[in-house]
């Protein structure tokens, strides 16, 4: 199995089971602890706003495979960091949040046969929005769950320079060759914000992707298109620190599916963001 696929399907069971466990409690009780719940820095109180920002660095490392019309052809190692910043602006359970983050990746590379290696250097920036609804209905004790909807558009500008000595690419008959590569994400999803107490809580959810991705190699003119689905998840613990100052830590994992004629795109990594939030 791809294992960025795994790693979906493993976020997707622990928030699955998250939900469940919720929905037996619902049976037993439908208190709600709303000063708690008010503290994750995004949710609004019902009837009222909340609006806020928070800087971001997304730092994106671990195992990458390269895959050509769903074949394996070479893995390596991505080194990749993206700072950006968020914003949002809640009423009540609504809640719309707008994203911006652009960076860099250095990726090692090594065909499936052991030769050859190559390098590839990458530009990204990504945007990204998404409506959030909270279900207070169905909501628990120390549990509130929400849907979610988005579109995602992440572009890539990717440069691979072969390091094995002789090697060219077929395209272009030297060591270097680039491409652009966009995706862009329509995503449904759920999740849920659960509070411990007055300063501390986590929320998270799983979104299913569905994009329409191309790709062009800026030598040679030559172009593709293609489709998939894929999946976003993430985990966030918050902290307010001071009144409406807080700090936000977490791990996403996504993976863009662009189908068989371009190359699906796929990170794991960490973030922090430092926010302020008001509410009124």
């Amino acid at each position: 199995m791809n294992k960025r696929i795994f790693y979906l399907l493993v976020i997707g069971l622990g928030l699955s089971v998250s939900i469940f466990l919720a929905g037996n409690a619902l049976a037993q009780s439908r208190v709600i602890e709303e000063q708690i719940v008010l503290k994750d820095p995004t949710v609004s109180a019902p009837k009222k706003w909340a609006v806020g920002a928070s800087a971001e660095f997304w730092y994106v490392f671990g195992p990458y495979d390269s895959y050509d019309n769903g074949v394996k052809v070479a893995d390596g190692y991505i080194n990749s960091t993206m700072p950006g910043g968020n914003a949002f602006i809640g009423y009540d359970n609504w809640t719309l949040q707008f994203s911006y983050r652009a960076g860099d990746a250095d990726i090692k590379m090594t065909d499936v046969s052991g030769t050859p290696t190559w390098n590839e250097k990458q530009d990204q920036k990504e945007f990204e929005v998404t409506l959030r609804y909270l279900i207070r209905a169905w909501s628990a004790k120390h549990f509130v769950p929400y849907l979610l909807g988005g579109y995602n558009s992440t572009a890539l500008d990717k440069i691979y320079t072969l390091e094995t000595p002789g090697w060219t690419w077929t395209s272009t008959g030297t060591p270097v060759v680039h491409y652009e590569n966009d995706y862009r994400s329509w995503m449904l999803g759920v999740g849920a914000v659960v509070p411990f107490n007055q300063s501390i809580g986590i929320r998270g959810d799983v979104r299913v992707a569905f994009t329409d991705a191309e790709s062009k190699n800026t030598d040679t003119g030559s172009e593709w298109s293609d489709s998939g689905i894929g999946g976003v998840g993430f985990l966030t613990g918050y902290w307010n620190i001071f009144e409406g100052l807080n700090f936000q830590v977490g791990g996403k994992f996504q993976y863009l599916n662009g189908g068989d004629n371009v190359a699906s795109y796929g990170r794991l990594g960490v973030f922090a963001m430092l926010g302020y939030s008001y509410k009124f």
